[in-house]
């Protein structure tokens, strides 16, 4: 791809986020509020908490800015309020107003800080000894007991050799903007369709949001699945999981035989766009990754979501983990931080992707839209504090 530009939609974004870190503390609240997530067990409505960053004082900003760009370019009305995006998973999976929710990423003492690790799928659980190099009892007993000796770097470093989502409190920069863009100029237009086609290889939340958000300003939008190895969001959150994918194609491919993977390459090469949240070896594998797909030369936008940026490609990042990496947590009158909301660093991701494609999308050229939930954790985490 071509140099790194600072786009117009990088510009839109940068006034955005500079209106999220001049509101007050009472607005920011409010907007904390809208989400609906007050009765969160993560949600700091106790006197002396103070919430590190404004997660969704950053959403309502990138979904004003989708919305202008949405009327501006598609032609498309969008109401979208970013806070309510925010509290929707919770919303619809019934979390538990009383707060009886067990997140399965947590923060945990390292010798020099803090640190979390998030055991989100069972094979995660299953490593925990060989993490920790012993027997486990009781895993986050021993895992408290375990890091306490080690310097968060050892440890995150080891469990993210392991494939283990996992992060150091604050270790993410922040960022100029939460994505990045590069671009040339494409040797054939894009489809002469009436609508654009959206192709989603992720799973979960950003991928398949930022995917919903642009069926929304028109796109046609086909959801791939592996159908040995579907979403697991079917089952965690089957309300959530239907409503990112209304009004979309869900396909489900055997990526494992011959012709699944002429089926997958052939959808993807008919794409507008594409958005993945895949380590580069899985798509590598199936021969769908950008190096396979893009020397094609047709004009297409590709929107990658990491976990920490293409610098970290292969380390898994989830969106509680990845919002502690960002500094996105809230602390306690003893200083103890805690996760801050329903995986946030997903849903701002997800709303950060969809503008970035929206506004950087452009029949005659080649597009890599390169965004990170670490990012995105960052730039709100930026945006200030809270004190409640």
């Amino acid at each position: 791809m071509g140099r790194r530009k600072v786009s117009a939609a990088d510009a839109e974004v940068l006034r955005g986020l500079r209106h999220a870190a001049s509101v007050g503390p009472d607005q920011a609240m409010a907007d904390w509020l809208a989400t609906g997530l007050a009765g969160d067990p993560t949600h700091p409505s106790a006197t002396g908490w103070t919430a590190h960053g404004r997660p969704a004082t950053l959403a309502r900003a990138l979904a004003t800015t989708l919305t202008s760009v949405a009327a501006d370019r598609f032609d498309a009305a969008l109401p979208l309020d970013g806070a309510e995006v925010l509290g929707r998973r919770a919303q619809l999976s019934a979390v538990d107003p009383e707060g009886a929710r067990e997140p399965d990423a947590r923060l945990l003492r390292a010798a020099d800080g803090w640190w979390s690790l998030n055991l989100a799928r069972p094979s995660d659980v299953e490593l925990v000894p060989a993490l920790v190099e012993s027997q486990v009892d009781d895993t986050w007993t021993d895992l408290g007991r375990w890091a306490a000796m080690l310097p968060a770097a050892v440890v995150v470093d080891r469990a993210t050799m392991l494939g283990l989502p996992s992060s150091r409190l604050g270790e993410t920069p922040v960022p100029a903007a939460p994505w990045r863009t590069r671009s040339v100029a494409a040797r054939t237009s894009s489809t002469s369709r009436e609508s654009l086609r959206v192709v989603n290889l992720g799973s979960l939340w950003a991928a398949p949001l930022a995917s919903r958000l642009l069926g929304r300003l028109g796109a046609e939008v086909v959801h791939v699945e592996s159908s040995s190895r579907p979403d697991a969001s079917r089952w965690g959150s089957p309300a959530f999981y239907a409503e990112l994918r209304a009004g979309a194609e869900v396909r489900s491919i055997d990526v494992m035989s011959e012709p699944g993977r002429a089926e997958l390459h052939a959808l993807v090469s008919s794409a507008d766009v594409v958005v993945e949240a895949s380590r580069p070896r899985a798509l590598e594998g199936l021969g769908v990754s950008p190096r396979h797909v893009m020397p094609d030369g047709r004009a297409r936008t590709w929107l990658q979501i990491t976990g920490h940026g293409p610098d970290q490609p292969q380390r898994v990042g989830f969106g509680d983990d990845a919002a502690v990496a960002g500094g996105l947590v809230i602390e306690g009158p003893d200083g103890t931080p805690r996760l801050y909301g329903d995986a946030v660093a997903d849903p701002l991701t997800g709303l950060a992707g969809a503008l970035a494609v929206a506004a950087n999308h452009d029949q005659q050229r080649q597009t890599l839209v390169q965004a990170s939930l670490a990012w995105s954790a960052a730039t709100a985490r930026a945006a200030g504090d809270v004190s409640c």
